[in-house]
């Protein structure tokens, strides 16, 4: 039984960047072995297991045939004979098909190391055709890795998936998975798969020349939610993020964060304040807003204010920040609150803009 450092970890390692998972493949084992050794089976037909004290992933070394459709109509081969570069030669890129040894040693059969020196993405062989995930794959490592090329024999092959029809096999949660890594490249991810010609298949709801009118962008070290959102917001119109959410089945903080800036952006960022009796548009923005939702109205906040789009917007920003701390922070007396429900409701509202106009008030005195 040997183990090697596989994939991304070792191609990341060569590029310099950061590790963030380590996977490693076993050669000469078997599944009891490896319950033996108390690691536990990701699933029943499935050679992949899990380190009882790392909690990385450690596959058999594998060998694949094609039965069915999309990326997981294959047949495992798992048995102990299957050599180290049999199971090197199902990866998709020869970048991600480098090993590494105990020693630290590089296994490295299919010239992946000189694709990385040329920045390229090779496939490892034929079979790069067989699974319309690697469609996806390709898309991301081209916007993330930074100014890699696909081979031209690589984009035949994508043009054969494209060509099968397999692409349609895809599910959703695997497709939004490739999104969802791909981070703040999502642009570029898109605008591949659009030169592929599989944009409009894979993500009807997407304009990239909406993208010209950007309107936001996201703040230094921003959340996956917020790099996400904003590009939901600046390629899908208010419907396509809807339907884009649902067909993806994306996790609702990202489609709330993107509605509330299709919903409020415009209207936030050209809100100044011209007299006191403009209370009423600024309340039903504020209403709008939802700032109950404290961690949402941050995200809003970080994107709106982004230094890469709005600069010189300090008052904007210290106005609104205090406006909503104010309505947040206001409280009943003790006797108002045993009111009847409509009573309190009504002097919440009378607070609420009695708040808000003094805050209209100070800023008109600071301008004049």
């Amino acid at each position: 039984m040997k183990v090697y450092l596989v994939g991304g970890a070792v191609r990341d390692e060569l590029l310099g960047r950061q590790v963030n998972e380590k996977d490693w493949v076993v050669v000469g084992s078997t599944p009891n072995e490896m319950r033996k050794k108390n690691f536990k089976q990701v699933g029943k037909d499935f050679p992949v297991f899990i380190h009882p004290e790392t909690g990385e992933e450690y596959a058999l070394a594998r060998t694949e045939r094609k039965t069915g459709h999309g990326y997981t109509g294959f047949d495992f081969d798992t048995n102990s004979n299957v050599t180290l570069e049999e199971d090197l030669a199902r990866r998709d890129l020869t970048i991600n098909a480098i090993a590494k040894d105990e020693d630290g040693t590089l296994i490295d059969p299919y010239n992946g190391q000189k694709d990385i020196q040329d920045k390229r993405l090779r496939h490892v062989s034929d079979a790069f055709s067989e699974d319309p995930l690697r469609v996806l794959r390709i898309a991301r490592f081209h916007a993330t890795l930074g100014n890699f090329t696909v081979a031209p024999e690589t984009m035949d092959k994508i043009k054969e998936i494209v060509k099968s029809g397999e692409l349609e096999y895809l599910t959703p949660e695997r497709i939004w998975l490739e999104v969802y890594k791909t981070e703040e490249e999502l642009f570029l991810f898109f605008k591949f798969l659009d030169k592929c010609k599989t944009l409009d298949l894979l993500f009807p709801e997407i304009t990239l020349n909406r993208w010209e009118a950007g309107k936001c962008w996201w703040p230094n070290n921003p959340t996956n939610i917020e790099v996400i959102a904003v590009h939901m917001f600046n390629l899908i119109n208010r419907e396509g993020i809807i339907n884009f959410a649902k067909r993806l089945k994306i996790p609702n903080e990202y489609k709330e964060l993107a509605l509330l800036l299709d919903d409020c952006f415009d209207d936030y960022i050209t809100y100044l304040p011209k007299n006191i009796d403009d209370y009423d548009t600024l309340l039903a923005l504020v209403q709008k807003l939802d700032i109950r939702k404290e961690e949402r109205l941050k995200s809003f906040m970080s994107c709106v204010y982004a230094s890469e789009v709005i600069h010189g917007f300090e008052e904007h920003k210290f106005f609104f920040e205090d406006l909503i701390y104010k309505i947040k922070n206001y409280k009943l007396s003790l006797e108002d609150q045993k009111k009847p429900g409509s009573e309190i409701k009504k002097i919440i509202n009378d607070a609420h803009r009695e708040i808000t106009k003094d805050c209209i008030r100070n800023i008109l005195n600071k301008t004049n």
